[in-house]
């Protein structure tokens, strides 16, 4: 990671963050070369358990000799809320969109967890998702999993007979001295229509898209929280955030329809959040939600939110370690593996573990700063030839993700500002000494990504008329969802 630069020494030094030059530049690509090295190396070993052992040794990966898992969740015991604290938070989670679980987690495995995490993040420099692969993080998913769809009717959700365990997962590592935020405002799922919109929710108002939000570490405004517009104060919540088709009275002229029209609010919304916070006084009802380690949040898909810039100046500051998992309807979101259920009380084989990782990466690449190129590629492929575990429309949207990343890596991330330009530098430098010869490799994988789906669709995961590419709902990030 490069220190980034103030403004003042960018107009200073302009020329030497779009050209390093001296010692500054040898150690800036000595830096770059050695982490694209432990990178290189890493792509090699991913499918091997043993590395993932070694670099995580508190941690488990248990499987037999075939490779499937030998670790049960039977024994998962969550700590339950009482029927009347279950209706009380599902009500919360209807009327608000969003509601607070203040009983914690598992000790032991928040621990374990939010250390392989951090771990991952500050000693291998690769991101937290990759926790993803040890037992102890499907153990925490299960304990999820129970505290709100137990099936004695113990759980906070109904299940409504559809609802499952989507593997929607992600895992997030935010750091405020390293300049690490959250999700920029965003909606999880934009259904393409406002009767869409209606279907996504059950009759008794519950969503059908559900995530769980789990502070692994302590998080606050400090070091960076989730921030909400509860859904009493978002029109756009159950309205839709798309202007209604404007009509035409046919018994009034040209010129009194055009004057309706304009005097009208209806087809011309602005975007989500300024809709939602029209007034001065409409930004007190902004909501943070911080959360004590072991605490955390369940959300809906339409409610805004995003995760905060934390203080760097604070003390005591520690980095915000979150985990997530969202819970889905069958018919509105298809759980993401096909040949895998989260109901058998077992735990996915390591190589579903993977393949979820390399899926969640590209989906959202573009909120991993330490993704090479190799990473991406190595992560299509590995993709491709587990294609058949993921659902249809999931696979379609990491390959096309895919396609995006290469794009980018081809053609240049867009310029916002002089660190992007460091960062892109970096990359070329690397490039120009130790990928000789991979880009006619890397244009091939494009295209073929390209031919294979090539009868792409307009999805729900992102909505890019509202928000660009650093927004992604719980993509393009949500990438996050680091959210």
């Amino acid at each position: 990671y490069t220190k980034p630069i103030n403004q003042k020494q960018q107009k200073q030094q302009s020329s030497s963050v779009c050209h390093p030059s001296g010692r500054a530049r040898e150690e800036y690509i000595v830096h770059a070369r050695g982490s694209q090295a432990k990178m290189h190396t890493l792509i090699s070993r991913w499918s091997g358990e043993q590395f993932w052992r070694k670099l995580c040794p508190h941690l488990s990966i248990s499987t037999d000799g075939d490779g499937d898992s030998c670790t049960s969740t039977s024994n998962v015991q969550p700590k339950y809320y009482e029927q009347k604290e279950r209706q009380e938070l599902l009500d919360r989670l209807i009327d608000d969109g969003y509601a607070l679980l203040d009983v914690p987690c598992s000790d032991n495995l928040r621990e374990r967890v939010g250390k392989a995490i951090s771990d991952l993040e500050l000693q291998h420099f690769l991101p937290a998702t990759f926790a993803l692969l040890f037992d102890e993080t499907w153990q925490l998913a299960a304990e999820s999993k129970q505290l709100l769809l137990q099936k004695q009717n113990k759980g906070i959700l109904r299940s409504h007979g559809k609802m499952r365990f989507n593997f929607d997962m992600l895992a997030w590592h935010i750091d405020p001295h390293r300049k690490q935020v959250g999700f920029s405002p965003h909606r999880d799922r934009q259904p393409d229509t406002l009767d869409a919109l209606k279907q996504s929710f059950y009759s008794d108002g519950q969503a059908k898209y559900i995530t769980h939000w789990i502070a692994l570490a302590d998080a606050n405004p400090n070091n960076s929280c989730l921030y909400v517009i509860p859904k009493q104060f978002d029109p756009g919540y159950l309205e839709g955030d798309d202007p209604p088709e404007s009509s035409t009275d046919e018994s009034k002229t040209d010129s009194e329809n055009n004057t309706e029209s304009s005097s009208s609010d209806s087809g011309s919304f602005s975007d989500p959040l300024s809709r939602a916070l029209p007034t001065k006084q409409s930004y007190q009802n902004i909501r943070a939600l911080p959360r004590k380690e072991g605490e955390s949040i369940i959300f809906t898909h339409r409610i805004l939110h995003w995760g905060s810039a934390g203080n760097p100046r604070a003390s005591k500051l520690h980095p915000r370690v979150a985990i997530s998992f969202v819970y889905s309807d069958v018919d509105y979101e298809a759980p993401y593996l096909t040949n895998f259920s989260m109901d058998d009380d077992k735990l996915p084989p390591f190589s579903l573990r993977l393949l979820l990782v390399c899926s969640q990466l590209l989906i959202y690449y573009q909120r991993f700063d330490n993704l090479t190129t190799q990473h991406l590629r190595a992560c299509y492929e590995y993709c491709k030839q587990h294609a058949d575990e993921l659902n249809d429309a999931y696979r379609k949207k990491v390959f096309v993700e895919f396609v995006k990343a290469m794009k980018e890596r081809r053609d240049g991330v867009e310029d916002d500002g002089d660190d992007d330009k460091a960062a892109l530098v970096k990359d070329k430098e690397v490039s120009r000494n130790d990928n000789d010869g991979d880009d006619s490799d890397d244009e091939e994988a494009m295209l073929e990504a390209m031919l294979e789906n090539s009868d792409q669709f307009d999805d729900d995961f992102d909505d890019d008329e509202y928000y660009d590419s650093d927004d992604c709902g719980k993509h393009k990030s949500k990438r996050a969802r680091i959210g």
